[in-house]
């Protein structure tokens, strides 16, 4: 028995919720928390399509001073304010999903995660395989693995 978890943008929540449906895996839990890697929170505002969101309190790390800022509140993207800028936002807000499963689907399970959260940017995620010692049903008093099922 193990237990994944893996921590994802938020906007990836969906793909995710339907690959793992797709593939048969119905109990997950996805909570809501904030987090910085690598980059220490700091976002690219010249990443195409990446939209930046104004209400998040990000200060630029390298713009000049720029009196015409976009009212806080509404999203952009960097282009319009800062090009070529790196916003330092502390902690970004990410989802984690916990899945206990049995040994021999991990793998499946991980994939399906994988395939519908790689984008190839910083941020994509992290992955967490941990082992289970055991699992118990609350209602029926099964188990270990009859619990997963």
């Amino acid at each position: 028995m193990k237990q994944i978890i893996a921590i994802l943008r938020e906007e990836q929540v969906e793909n995710t919720k339907q690959s793992l449906m797709a593939i048969g895996v119905m109990g997950v839990t996805f909570l809501y928390v904030t987090g910085r890697g690598q980059q220490k929170g700091r976002v690219s505002a010249w990443e195409p399509g990446e939209k930046l969101n104004r209400s998040m309190r990000m200060q630029p790390e390298n713009a000049p001073f720029c009196n015409d800022s976009p009212d806080a509140g509404t999203e952009m993207t960097g282009s319009q304010a800062y090009p070529d800028t790196e916003f330092a936002l502390g902690f970004l807000p990410k989802r984690m999903l916990v899945i206990i499963s049995c040994d021999v689907e991990v793998n499946r399970i991980v994939q399906a995660i994988v395939n519908s959260n790689q984008t190839g940017r910083h941020g994509d995620g992290r992955i967490f395989i941990c082992p289970m010692i055991s699992a118990m049903r609350v209602r029926t008093g099964e188990k270990g693995d009859k619990a997963l099922s």
